[in-house]
């Protein structure tokens, strides 16, 4: 955080013994690594976002939808809400905790299913197609419900027998592409000619259409079932701790020159200030350093400020650690916009501007600026410098 207005209160029980027993086990496992190495470095190297912002439609994707949507993209197409939880028996294959919609198809969190099957995606190509016959349906349509099989003469063609079905190209080759066949479903109809003169194809999860260059797309089934469930599909501003989409920031970065890391990462800059102890931080190299009677003893990524606004710089030069609280509410404006954060844990204030070393569960993005001026640590790392770094310890940050 940074330029921080900050509100302390009463913690509850449950919430003071969370963050001292995920102290305790932090502090149990240095004990250990420091016992077999003198110098304890963070595993923490490098870890890809868990959120990002979809500049093309205005929205985020997280967590498992993420994972989801980077490996199915045209597919899916961009998600057009943000994530929500649906009303009661909003999802006809069981309870689902978290809907989004895509502009194609759309995604479901089931918390019941095993692992791996716990994000499906919704049956809105039956939902269309329960609708389309509602109101009375074209013949083209109700000829299409009609169970069909392939001819010994028809090649190639696929018999579904799940649903009395058939694939002909080229829907056939783009269902069995891939993951497609798992996030489409099987056929609910066959192939027929829609008014607008186009060729489509009903599936269990969505539509797929013969374009006009003749290729195969899906509908905008997402798009056009989130304005008919009223979901708000209004672009959001791109949250300040979440990176713009990139496919960049999922590749690791390379390893550094053995003479690159023995200079830069692994010893640092060296204390500056001539402290018995003294944390350093790097904006240039998003890293810190802390040093204890001139040897490092802990190092690691960080995330220091944007610098979109004089606010959200990290400021340069020597500072020390002038108070320190176990969790803390933050919240403040930056250039006119509200924030606030829930129980930021480890909060250590190195000036009386609110810039503060602190520990940071919302992203895991370190070794790229995020913050509006804080140094934002791994939680590990945050619980480890809170013990270790008393009030006064000196702070230096270069540029």
């Amino acid at each position: 955080m940074g330029a921080t207005m900050w509100v302390v209160g009463p913690r509850s029980d449950l919430l003071r013994i969370g963050l001292v027993s995920r102290l305790i086990a932090v502090w149990a496992l240095l004990l250990i690594s420091t016992a077999i190495y003198p110098i304890a470095v963070s595993a923490q190297e490098w870890s890809a976002p868990r959120t990002v912002f979809v500049s093309t439609t205005g929205h985020t994707s997280d967590g498992l939808f993420l994972d989801v949507w980077r490996s199915e993209q045209d597919l899916l197409g961009d998600p057009v809400t943000e994530e929500f939880r649906p009303r009661s028996a909003f999802a006809s294959v069981g309870h689902a905790d978290v809907v989004q919609y895509c502009e194609h198809l759309a995604l479901i969190y089931l918390p019941d299913e095993e692992s791996g099957e716990q994000v499906q995606a919704l049956d809105l190509g039956r939902q269309a197609l329960d609708e389309a016959m509602a109101g009375g349906g074209s013949q083209a349509l109700k000829r299409a419900l009609e169970r069909a099989v392939c001819s010994p003469s028809s090649s190639p063609c696929a018999n579904i027998v799940a649903t009395g079905h058939t694939l002909r190209e080229p829907f056939l080759s783009y269902w069995q592409s891939g993951e497609t066949v798992t996030w489409l479903g099987l056929p609910l109809t066959e192939a027929l000619s829609a008014p607008d003169g186009t060729r489509v194809q009903y599936f269990v999860n969505g539509i797929l259409r013969i374009n006009s260059a003749g290729t195969v797309d899906p509908l905008p089934l997402g798009t056009i079932a989130a304005g008919r469930a009223k979901v708000e599909t209004k672009p959001i501003a791109q949250p300040d701790d979440v990176p713009e989409y990139d496919e960049a920031l999922f590749i690791p970065p390379e390893a550094p020159a053995p003479s690159e890391a023995t200079s830069d990462w692994t010893f640092g800059p060296g204390p500056q200030q001539g402290a018995y102890k003294e944390v350093v931080v790097s904006i240039s190299s998003e890293k810190m350093w802390a040093y204890e009677g001139g040897e490092l003893v802990m190092s690691s990524l960080v995330s220091t400020g944007t610098a979109d606004s004089p606010e959200t710089v990290t400021p340069v030069g020597y500072h020390s650690i002038v108070a320190k609280f176990d969790v803390q509410t933050m919240e403040g404006t930056i250039s006119g916009q509200h924030y606030r954060v829930e129980d930021v844990p480890y909060v250590m204030y190195f000036d009386d501007l609110g810039n503060a070393l602190h520990g940071t569960y919302w992203h895991n993005n370190f070794g790229t600026p995020m913050s509006h001026g804080c140094v934002n640590l791994p939680m590990d790392i945050a619980a480890w410098m809170y013990e270790w770094a008393p009030v006064g310890t000196a702070v230096t940050v270069v540029g």
